[in-house]
């Protein structure tokens, strides 16, 4: 058997994490074709079929399920081999990488980064934004040293510490009849068209439970991936949309919208700081960490 080339197994990974050969080429910035052909030759080298294929997607084979284990941990060590071999590159010591959330990066974070960054210079920083389900699995496989995301997903298997607790608000016209409330439920928005986040961000099922609880349908216009194409189409009479209540400053100035804090009970979620073992992180990241600790301490 000759070498099993890194490249195609990151690409069968990636298959099976995305359950589809077309997204996971578009997430690799590679054609389909290439990533089909890269697996076929991968089982050919194998002689074992790794992918039941049908027209829903994919999905491993007990042999693709087994060489999906190997391959994780064969890419983590050769992550780790090339991060610590790159401290030894023109004087940086140590390269972090971290995924956050849309949450997280709009709100103190790019700012607790910068200021790591200003006291450790010798230390790197990669940063990726992510949903909060991703970042949660990511870290827990080893994919990425830390992750900085809301509550609103399982973090089982992690260690997690709280980093912030932020508010939730309504995003609605400045002539909306509730611009002028001192505070909504989540329910009052329900007669809107609204304007959300992707499916599968961490907060998508927390509203699911709202609408149900509330007995009640939403009529959701449109799905974006950031709180910013929100705000814009909130201002631009697309509907009504949920934002963090920090975006309010600059937001209400700059386009004509109302920022109405939300009442109800999940409505102020903390962010936490995600690793999976804080003991056995690289020494940077262990700065890091403690770092985003001791910047801005959660309340309960």
């Amino acid at each position: 058997m000759r070498d099993i080339d890194p490249v195609s197994i990151r690409l069968f990974l990636a298959t099976l994490e995305e359950g589809s050969i077309a997204r996971a080429a578009a997430r690799e910035n590679i054609v389909p074709s290439a990533v089909s052909k890269r697996i076929s030759e991968l089982e050919a080298e194998l002689r074992v079929l790794l992918l039941d294929r049908s027209v829903k997607g994919v999905q491993a084979t007990p042999a693709g399920e087994a060489l999906a284990r190997h391959a994780r941990a064969l890419l983590q060590g050769m992550d780790r081999m090339q991060r610590e071999m790159a401290g030894y590159v023109d004087g940086v010591r140590g390269l972090i990488k971290v995924l956050a959330s849309v949450t997280s990066l709009s709100g103190e974070l790019p700012d607790d980064i910068m200021q790591f960054r200003a006291q450790r210079p010798q230390i790197e920083i990669d940063v990726e934004e992510r949903t909060t389900p991703a970042i949660y699995r990511s870290v827990r496989e080893g994919l990425a040293d830390v992750g900085v995301a809301s509550e609103f997903a399982s973090h089982e298997g992690l260690q997690v510490f709280p980093y912030r607790r932020y508010a939730l608000a309504a995003v609605l016209p400045a002539g909306h009849a509730l611009a002028g409330a001192p505070q909504v439920v989540y329910a009052q928005l329900l007669d809107n068209d609204l304007i959300e986040l992707n499916r599968d961000s961490g907060i998508s099922h927390v509203f699911d439970d709202a609408a149900r609880e509330a007995r009640t349908s939403r009529t959701v216009r449109a799905r974006v991936s950031s709180f910013e194409t929100i705000c814009t189409l909130v201002a631009r009479g697309l509907g009504v949309g949920v934002a963090p209540l920090y975006l309010q400053a600059t937001k209400e100035k700059t386009m004509g919208l109302r920022f109405v804090p939300l009442a109800d009970a999940w409505a102020q979620p903390r962010s936490f700081i995600a690793v999976r073992d804080l003991d056995t992180l690289p020494l940077a990241a262990q700065a890091f960490v403690a770092h985003l600790r001791a910047s801005a301490p959660a309340t309960d």
